[in-house]
């Protein structure tokens, strides 16, 4: 018998496996002896994978699709704001604005030297100062929805009314800028001009993010009025309207009075006198320097 190369003598000669390599159908198939055979998979058929990936890609493209929906859901169920505005009253050139009382020493005194724009806001808004005649409110709406808010109308909402304050009358400068949409009311009507059902000329559909700016004038001869702005607006269309309201940036109303006969102190328009405010008469009308 003839012993393999490397075989201990005395050990039966054994033969070394024969490996051959083949390819059969796709699949790698390794050839020990004819009893022995191993076939290895390439891999796992690639179909499931396929449709996981493939369910995976649906779930995104809906999730995607419900995103909106969902994050409105959220804000709905945490009580955000549907509906979100900024509020500017502007003061127009020759506006005249109205107390019920004659004004405290201390801001008599800051009128004397002349005071800043942000001073005479506050001291107007410390003692309660109304437009006489006219008030012009600058309100930029915003919506906070992907679902479209469609506005509907936008109208004063009363207070408080009285008669005419008749304690000290003075004029402002002016400031503020136009505006996209226009309301006009008559605070002693209180019904839209030209017959109509609502004040707004016409409706304002806003998307998310979306803003729109509305010049509101309200005006009042007979009476004077404490009040805010009301925006009604329908949010979804199967729902009832709802209704937004605003008012002064510290939180105050508006307020707007017809004009007196006569007020206690009458304080002189600045820019006619080429100074500070000076008092140019007492019981006489605000008007007619």
């Amino acid at each position: 018998m003839t012993r393999l190369p490397g075989a201990e003598p005395g050990q039966p000669a054994t033969a070394a496996p024969v490996l051959r390599d083949s390819v059969v159908g796709g699949d790698n198939i390794q050839i020990t002896t004819a009893r022995d055979v191993t076939i290895i998979s390439r891999g796992a058929s690639r179909l499931p994978r396929l449709i996981a990936a493939g369910v995976v890609l649906v779930l995104c493209g809906v999730a995607a699709g419900l995103w909106p929906t969902l994050v409105d859901a959220a804000r709905d169920l945490a009580g955000a704001r549907v509906l979100a505005g900024t509020v500017t009253s502007r003061l127009d050139a020759t506006d005249s604005v109205a107390t019920h009382d004659q004004l405290p020493p201390a801001d008599h005194a800051m009128l004397m030297r002349g005071p800043s724009i942000k001073q005479l806001t506050e001291m107007l808004s410390r003692n309660h100062a109304a437009r006489v005649r006219k008030m012009n409110v600058v309100v930029v709406l915003q919506g906070r929805r992907s679902e479209p808010i469609r506005i509907i109308d936008v109208r004063p909402r009363i207070l408080h009314s009285g008669p005419v304050p008749t304690g000290t009358c003075l004029t402002i400068p002016s400031q503020g800028d136009g505006a996209e949409y226009e309301v006009k009311v008559d605070l002693d009507r209180q019904t839209p001009e030209g017959g109509g059902s609502r004040f707004l000329p016409k409706s304002i559909d806003l998307a998310d993010g979306e803003r729109a700016t509305i010049d509101f004038t309200a005006k009042a001869e007979l009476r004077w009025y404490e009040w805010d702005i009301e925006v009604v607006y329908v949010y979804k269309a199967d729902e009832q309207p709802a209704s937004a309201f605003f008012g002064e940036a510290d939180g105050q109303p508006f307020r707007v009075t017809g004009e007196a006969k006569g007020y206690a102190t009458v304080y002189g328009d600045p820019s006619l006198l080429g100074a500070g405010y000076r008092v140019w008469k007492r019981n006489q009308p605000c008007r007619g320097w």
